[in-house]
C-alpha cells in the first residue's frame, strides 16, 4: 500500500464517524425505532451495533499492530443488539463514541508504516486478513448499514 493509498484509507474510514450521525440526525423516534421487517434491526440498533463493532475494531486494530500473528475472535452481533437491550440505550453516546474510536484508530493509523498496514491476524470466520483489508472492511460495514438505515426510513415514510 502507498503512503498516498494509506492517507485516502485512513480519510475515508475517519469520514464515516461523522457520516453516521448525519444519517439520523433530526430523525424522530418513531423512525429511529422502526423495523422495516420483524427480523431486521431499527435504525437505531443499527447505529448502535456500529459503535460496538467499533470498539471490537479498535481492539483487533491494537492486536494487529502489538502482537505476532493474533487470532481476533468474532462477536455474535444479534446477541449484543439483544442482551445489550439496544433499543433503550442512548443513541446520542453512541453516536459520539463511535465518531471518537474513528478519530482515534484514525491518529493512530496515521502514525503506521507501510508495512505495518500488510501485518495479518487470523479471524476464525474471514481468515487470514491484514490491517488493510480490517479497516476496508470497516468501511464497507457502515457503507453496508448506512443502506440499510436509507432503506428502513423508506420503508417508514411509505406508510
Amino acid at each position: 500500500m502507498t503512503d498516498i493509498n494509506s492517507k485516502a484509507l485512513i480519510a475515508d474510514y475517519t469520514a464515516g464517524g461523522e457520516a453516521l450521525a448525519r444519517s439520523v440526525e433530526g430523525l424522530s423516534e418513531a423512525e429511529l425505532l422502526h423495523h422495516r421487517l420483524p427480523e431486521k434491526w431499527s435504525i437505531k440498533q443499527i447505529a448502535i451495533h456500529l459503535a460496538d463493532a467499533e470498539l471490537a475494531v479498535s481492539f483487533r486494530v491494537r492486536n494487529i499492530l502489538s502482537e505476532q500473528a493474533p487470532i481476533i475472535q468474532p462477536f455474535e452481533q444479534d446477541n449484543w443488539t439483544e442482551a445489550l437491550d439496544y433499543e433503550n440505550l442512548d443513541l446520542a453516546a453512541a453516536l459520539e463514541r463511535f465518531r471518537l474510536l474513528r478519530a482515534a484508530n484514525g491518529e493512530l493509523l496515521s502514525r503506521i508504516d507501510d508495512e505495518a498496514w500488510q501485518r495479518t491476524a487470523t479471524h476464525p470466520e474471514a481468515g487470514l486478513i491484514t490491517l488493510a483489508q480490517v479497516i476496508n472492511g470497516q468501511i464497507g460495514h457502515l457503507d453496508g448499514h448506512q443502506e440499510q438505515i436509507q432503506a428502513s426510513l423508506a420503508d417508514y415514510r411509505s406508510r
